[in-house]
């Protein structure tokens, strides 16, 4: 749900099912076959008592629709199989076929079910009369009321158009794209064909297949909990759909909704099922005729079942087990979002015609900064001038402005403290000069040698086209390669002029940093306290004391500054440089291109589309007639600045408005969260380009926010009423 939830349904793909045949080749010593008695045993038979059943609260979920058959393998235990006519047992695997073999699907917008049929095919024949369509009123076979279905469409998308045009004229909002009945009459009989060629016809609606001893049934070659029932749908196919413990569904929704190895604060996790169950709860029936409560997929909310489960996601189930958010005593339509840009909307932005008093503008975003205190505020610093700062103040030398052949031996001993060894001998460079201070490190650091090993006379010939073999070029050629040195500033005709003490500097920092002589331990900052900062990676924590005077840097993207007092965020990342001994050295805070909004960690808190002219011609024309653009025009914006109506410009200056959802699935865009840019491409085509943020309907929570909200410090109880106004959470048994 968190990208669409009420996009098209988008059909799943069919269930290839066959029966294979195989010969086999006669044996000089053919193994004996099972008795008689015992393949009589494992064939399907009648039983007196289910063995076992599915515990209520029970939720059915849609995972394969219109298919002609559905195999079961043979499993430990065997199947249930419980029809119209009582329970049985196999112990075999077995095919099941659908009545129809072959059939047309057909595709019609479902406007509103009636329980009253004069009144339903008056408010059909009004229907067609308006939009010329073909409208019936159709009756479910199991006594509810008559569906009104608008249209005859080979395609789902071909549907959507006419979908939008009955919303717009106030139909009603949320209609799906359902499939029609079809023409073709049939029996509701399941044909069962086991594999070793037993057949069965079962007179039943439907057949509800348990696993007798197993943990899982197999749907769609994944396993789930609970049974698989198949349902004979009003075209004569067959509905494959998972029945379950409404818990049991939680724990298979949660992990997807929400990836705990990413996400991984429970208490975000419990916000989710929270949503994710009071959703259902809510939900249930909505797909009745079909024979299922919900979809799997995006339209609904993303279930996958059994092998998706996570021991956090399923501590996150437990410990809100049987909980749902409600709103004068009922149950919620939870809507969430994936990522809401700092700001939700209110229901009627983004869906014209509801207004739900619990769906309001929620903000995403909390300003409360704390400080880290540093030693001094620079200018904006270059990677060469960050490396030089924090090797002055991890080996203790100075930055001063002096610069000579014994301030670099100075350095490089320094740096050989860091590292547990003695610069040997009591030489000095000749001078200050790159080729003289490379030629002196060839010596004491032994790397002429090295760098004939570890780089060929081609390599050394590639880095400098004519250098010849002197120890300066070879020992340039090695740094190089290894990437221990601001390689820019080593060229062959650079080789005489001064190595500046930053370049220096940030060489012995990379050269400490390959030994191992520095750790660098990186994460979000779980919690500072004065001095003592936490960093959370990976579901690990790690704590620090920072010593006072320790250089304190900031970076974003790539300018980085050093400074006296560091604004912090809990939630940024951090990195702890440290000596060898732990003693934290310097700490580098990564401050974050997307501000301060609980859900800046989405990679969807910016983003930017942009199309030419006729890409959005394709686009716009899913849904509404058009074959030119000429311009686009935003007529408004809610407090959350999300575009509310936008204007199309269409060929000869006709236009049309779009309000709610179409606006972002016509332009593609992740969100109605937007500005727009019109500018020409070379050869005098409109180009659209859209700066946004924000990926969904950006209405309800925001998932990403509300792990942002977890991280710091916010419980799901907290978090579910930031986001859904006016609201309690109540054991769904006792609501009112």
């Amino acid at each position: 749900m968190n990208l669409t939830r009420l996009a098209p349904f988008a059909l799943l793909s069919l269930l290839a099912a066959s029966c294979a045949t195989t010969t086999s080749t006669p044996s000089p010593r053919p193994s004996p076959g099972p008795p008689a008695q015992a393949s009589s045993a494992n064939r399907l038979s009648p039983i007196a008592q289910v063995p076992r059943t599915i515990a209520e609260p029970v939720v059915r979920v849609g995972l394969l629709t219109d298919q002609t058959s559905a195999r079961f393998p043979r499993i430990e235990g065997g199947y249930v199989v419980l029809a119209k006519r009582g329970p049985s047992i196999i112990r075999r695997g077995f095919t099941v076929s659908s009545p129809v073999r072959q059939a047309t699907t057909r595709y019609a917008v479902q406007v509103a079910a009636l329980a009253d049929r004069k009144r339903a095919e008056e408010f059909a024949a009004k229907i067609s009369s308006e939009t010329g369509e073909r409208v019936d009123a159709v009756a479910d076979p199991s006594g509810g009321p008559y569906r009104i279905l608008a249209g005859d469409f080979e395609t789902t998308d071909a549907a959507v158009p006419l979908r939008d045009r009955l919303t717009a004229a106030r139909y009603g909002t949320d209609m799906l794209v359902t499939r029609r009945p079809s023409d073709q009459a049939f029996q509701h009989v399941h044909r069962l064909v086991d594999d070793e060629g037993d057949a069965h016809a079962l007179e039943s609606p439907t057949l509800l297949i348990l696993p007798a001893q197993a943990e899982t049934v197999t749907i769609g070659d994944l396993p789930y909990r609970g049974g698989a029932r198949l349902f004979i749908n009003n075209r004569g196919l067959l509905n494959v759909i998972n029945e379950l413990n409404v818990e049991d569904y939680v724990r298979g929704v949660v992990p997807n909704e929400m990836g705990p190895s990413i996400f991984d604060e429970v208490e975000a996790l419990k916000a989710q099922a929270l949503a994710a169950r009071t959703y259902v709860i809510k939900r249930m029936g909505d797909f009745r005729t079909e024979g299922y409560d919900i979809c799997p997929t995006p339209a609904c909310q993303v279930y996958r079942g059994f092998s998706t489960e996570h021991a956090l996601s399923d501590r996150a189930v437990a410990e809100t087990t049987g909980m749902i958010i409600t709103h004068g005593g009922q149950p919620i339509d939870a809507l969430y979002t994936s990522t809401c840009g700092g700001e939700t909307s209110d229901v009627e932005v983004m869906f014209p015609g509801r207004n739900e008093p619990y769906l309001r503008r929620a903000r995403c975003v909390e300003m409360e900064m704390v400080e880290l205190a540093g030693r001094s505020t620079s200018g904006m610093l270059t990677e060469m001038q960050t490396d030089a700062r924090l090797f002055a103040a991890i080996a203790g030398v100075g930055e001063g402005t002096s610069w000579a052949a014994g301030d670099v031996r100075t350095a490089v001993s320094a740096a050989s403290r860091v590292a547990g060894s003695q610069l040997s001998g009591n030489s000095s460079p000749a001078s200050s000069r790159r080729r003289d201070v490379l030629s002196w490190l060839a010596g004491v650091w032994n790397l002429s040698d090295t760098a004939r090993r570890l780089t060929l006379p081609e390599d050394r010939q590639y880095f400098f086209p004519g250098g010849g073999e002197s120890e300066a070029y070879l020992v340039a050629s090695f740094l190089i390669k290894y990437g221990l040195t601001p390689t820019q500033y080593v060229n062959a005709s650079d080789l005489d002029a001064a190595m500046p003490r930053e370049e220096l500097y940030a060489l012995l920092y990379s050269w400490l940093e390959e030994q191992g002589s520095i750790t660098e331990t990186s994460g979000k900052i779980f919690s500072l306290s004065g001095r003592a900062m936490r960093l959370k990676a990976a579901g690990r924590e790690t704590s620090f004391t920072l010593p006072s005077g320790i250089p304190v840097m900031r970076r974003i993207g790539d300018r980085t500054r050093e400074l006296d007092r560091v604004p912090i965020m809990i939630g940024d990342r951090a990195s702890v440089l440290q000596r060898q001994d732990g003693r934290p050295v310097a700490v580098i805070v990564q401050g974050n291109y997307d501000g301060a909004s609980f859900d800046r960690t989405s990679s969807f808190a910016n983003w930017t589309r942009s199309y030419r002219a006729e890409q959005l011609v394709a686009s716009i024309a899913k849904r509404n007639a058009i074959t030119s653009l000429q311009d686009l025009r935003p007529l408004g914006h809610d407090a959350s600045h999300r575009v509310t109506e936008l204007q199309v410009v269409a060929e000869g200056g006709r236009t049309f408005n779009l309000r709610g959802l179409p606006i972002r699935w016509s332009l593609e865009v992740p969100d109605n969260l937007f500005v727009i840019r019109k500018t020409k491409d070379a050869d005098g085509v409109d180009r659209y380009t859209f700066f946004g943020k924000g990926w969904g309907h950006g209405t309800g929570m925001c998932q990403v926010g509300a792990y942002g909200m977890a991280f710091r410090g916010w419980d799901a109880d907290e978090i579910i009423k930031r986001f859904y106004t006016g609201v309690q959470i109540v054991p769904a048994g006792g609501r009112r």
